[in-house]
């Protein structure tokens, strides 16, 4: 199941973490309780909840502020302490406690030692409120010793938190922090000493730990991999490691399944890394997510739904502003407003963006047409480009907005002594040149383009000819409209160093694409 919430709203800023928490256990009535305990947090969000029975393990993740996640979590063990007991676990993965693992990783605005900072809150709330000890995750030498020999574990190494007592009903619990967490089972058609010898290859990455859990009904082996840094450690590195080792040993590799929910990033990164292996061209996110889910063979458990096992679908994350999320009459009405944003910069920003998109309009109905086929070639390496360069634009239409915003905030600022008057000068200069960096970023990603659009110029179905002039038209006026923003913004900048190196860069980018618009255009009219 999964926390479907379409209208959540992700605040600029806002601070959110990203908590895994597995429990030993997978009956539906915890499974309910559980599920409930968190979503019953204010300002949790489920995420995903995920009952493995065959491996007795329950997978919970979440998000919230620093303090939320906290709460959800304990609110989840209270459950579990009085729900699970130990001595009746027959599952095969060998978890030290009922509450196996609390991972926290960042998710918005939260860096590794903040996490660190909830991991350790977390860890001695448990410790005080439940009595039981607590060890550090992925360095413990507890985790692999098995629960029949947990007591003298315990006994033999300090908790981080908590007392150094074993109750056979509880165990203990791993508490700790990724970068970027991830549970990922690899199906083998092999036996549980052939996926052993995979399992050791793969566990000489420090940013991985695999194990082989044996299939008793399928008489398959499953590795099951927890990828601690999913930045550092791709699907596909798991995935072609345990190809090339299961090649060796000529056993079958049948599909793999995301245990809980994934990323957005590591399935992108997964589709960006076969894309270029196989030498296929596509571009757009849901093309890429189908493309990676069938080589990774994701449907080969159960059928792999995006919009419940991706983080950001499940919560409905928004990843655009107010303004580039709002529709045509929306926007015009805004400018037209009488309101200082947005202005010039964001509407220079949206016209750059548009004669992008034309000129990769015109790509696309170049592309796959048997009358240009001498253009293919030079249409696949323009329209990455292209697509790539409206994603990093757009949002600068909300960006624009938002920097005069926290300008106009920094003029509020007292200056009733020289200290005050000091810091205020400060945020104002600061501030400033953040105005002044966003259209200067939409004129470096306009003429990052010129040379592309001039490849495509001189081959391309002719029948758009009107729409690729329109383009060059629409980026040279995005241009020169996030010129003159610079411009009129640095009369104000007090350092002239910094003012006459950024005039000097700004009038340079100005030349170049009035050099390559006139030039284009000229072309096209031949």
């Amino acid at each position: 199941s999964s926390g479907i919430n379409a209208e959540w709203p992700l605040r600029p800023g806002e601070r959110l973490a990203y908590c895994v928490v597995i429990i030993s256990d997978t009956r539906q009535e915890l499974v309910e309780t559980v599920t409930e305990a968190i979503c019953h947090t204010e300002s949790c969000i489920l995420v995903h909840v995920h009952a493995d029975k065959g491996a007795e393990r329950m997978v919970a993740s979440f998000v919230g502020s620093p303090e939320t996640v906290v709460e959800g979590a304990l609110n989840a063990a209270v459950i579990v302490q009085r729900s699970v007991d130990m001595r009746f676990h027959k599952g095969p993965l060998n978890p030290v406690g009922a509450l196996h693992a609390v991972v926290f990783t960042p998710f918005s605005n939260i860096g590794p030692q903040q996490c660190e900072d909830i991991a350790n809150t977390f860890s001695h709330n448990l410790a005080d409120l439940l009595e039981v000890p607590v060890y550090q995750f992925n360095c413990s030498p507890i985790e692999d010793v098995g629960y029949d020999d947990l007591p003298a574990a315990i006994e033999a190494n300090e908790p981080i938190f908590g007392p150094k007592d074993f109750s056979p009903s509880w165990g203990t619990t791993l508490v700790g922090t990724s970068r970027s967490y991830l549970m990922f089972n690899v199906n083998v058609m092999g036996t549980r000493d052939q996926a052993n010898k995979i399992c050791k290859h793969l566990n000489n990455r420090t940013d991985l730990r695999a194990k082989t859990v044996l299939l008793e009904d399928s008489g398959n082996a499953v590795i099951g991999c927890e990828i601690l840094d999913c930045n550092t450690c791709g699907l596909n590195d798991v995935m072609d490691t345990i190809r090339e080792h299961a090649n060796e040993q000529s056993i079958a590799v049948v599909g793999s399944h995301i245990v809980g929910s994934i990323p957005l990033h590591a399935l992108i990164k997964a589709a960006d890394y076969y894309i270029e292996k196989e030498n296929v061209f596509l571009m757009k996110e849901q093309q890429k997510l189908r493309f990676v889910i069938d080589r990774l063979g994701l449907n080969s458990v159960s059928e792999f739904k995006p919009e419940s096992k991706v983080i950001e679908y499940v919560l409905g994350v928004n990843r655009h502003g107010p303004l580039q999320s709002s529709t045509v009459q929306q926007f015009v009405e805004s400018v037209g407003s009488r309101t200082s944003t947005p202005g010039g910069g964001s509407v220079s920003a949206l016209v750059t963006a548009l004669g992008l998109a034309l000129g990769q309009m015109t790509g696309w109905m170049t592309y796959g047409s048997k009358k240009h086929d001498s253009a293919e070639k030079t249409v696949t390496s323009i329209l990455p480009v292209l697509h790539k360069t409206i994603d990093q634009i757009t949002p600068l239409i909300d960006a624009d907005a938002m920097a005069f915003s926290n300008y106009l905030v920094a003029q509020k600022m007292p200056a009733a002594n020289e200290e005050e008057t000091a810091r205020k000068q400060e945020a104002l200069e600061e501030a400033l040149l953040t105005i002044i960096h966003v259209p200067m970023k939409i004129m470096e990603l306009g003429c990052s383009c010129w040379a592309p659009l001039e490849d495509l110029s001189t081959n391309y179905n002719a029948s758009l000819k009107s729409d690729l002039q329109v383009a060059i038209k629409c980026i040279e006026t995005g241009i020169w409209g996030a010129y003159k923003t610079v411009m009129i913004n640095l009369d104000d900048v007090l350092n002239d160093k910094t003012k006459q190196e950024i005039a000097a860069k700004a009038r340079k980018l100005l030349e170049t694409s009035e050099l390559m618009s006139s030039r284009i255009l000229a072309a096209l009219e031949k």
